[in-house]
């Protein structure tokens, strides 16, 4: 049950590629030496359920496949992914000391995330550094319950080099109590629900990326 749902995950995550600029906004930090985050969200929510005995179909419950509950037909966009980065403190999340922000309105293309080894921007400052949301779920699990789980990569440049110096990526999860709905005049409570969690899940990643690793036992 739970091979199935990691597998899934799994296949859709942690791997990148060059790209060109895209449309972009840039939140100064004071004082920044030229260093630049680059933030990516990712494409639209996916779903996957764990049953008794099977994982179900990825997707089912976005496509309202028969034996789903259809959910609403925009959970979490990228423009909704993209308010609730910008409201994070993401360079001290990250650890990444009086960097400024650079938030990308667009995902990156699959195969852009899958192939790129170096830097996804290769016209960027020497100080650089890449956030990318590579997927969003909606998770219902048939025993532990339900949770929005988000899958977030990070990469650290420095000196102008294309290999990074710090490289991390992995996927949260937060619990979700009122979404989905089970009644029309709930939508609103439930998507702000999901979408704060999509805001803890980004500051559970930075804690992760940060947290020391652990001593290996003699």
């Amino acid at each position: 049950m739970k091979s199935f749902m990691f597998a899934a995950i799994g296949a859709l995550a942690l791997s990148a590629s060059a790209a060109t600029a895209q449309d972009s906004a840039e939140v100064p930090a004071e004082g920044a030496p030229g260093c630049e985050l680059h933030v990516w969200p990712a494409d639209a929510v996916r779903s996957t359920f764990s049953g008794w005995f099977h994982g179900g179909i990825v997707d089912g419950a976005v496509q309202g496949r028969d034996g789903y509950r259809k959910l609403p037909d925009s959970i979490l966009s990228p423009e909704g992914q993209l308010r609730t980065l910008g409201e994070q403190d993401l360079p001290a999340s990250l650890g990444l000391t009086a960097y400024s922000v650079v938030l990308h309105d667009q995902p990156l293309p699959s195969r852009v995330i899958r192939a790129t080894k170096g830097r996804l921007l290769t016209d960027s400052p020497p100080c650089y550094a890449e956030l990318v949301t590579d997927d969003v779920f909606y998770q219902e699990d048939i025993i532990s319950g339900r949770f929005l789980k988000a899958i977030f990569r990070f990469r650290q440049f420095d000196g102008g080099s294309d290999a990074p110096t710090r490289s991390f990526g992995t996927y949260v999860q937060q619990k979700l109590l009122q979404f989905p709905p089970s009644e029309p005049d709930q939508l609103d409570a439930a998507l702000e629900e999901f979408r704060l969690a999509f805001g803890l899940a980004v500051r559970e990643f930075g804690e992760a990326l940060n947290r020391p690793p652990k001593k290996k036992k003699k």
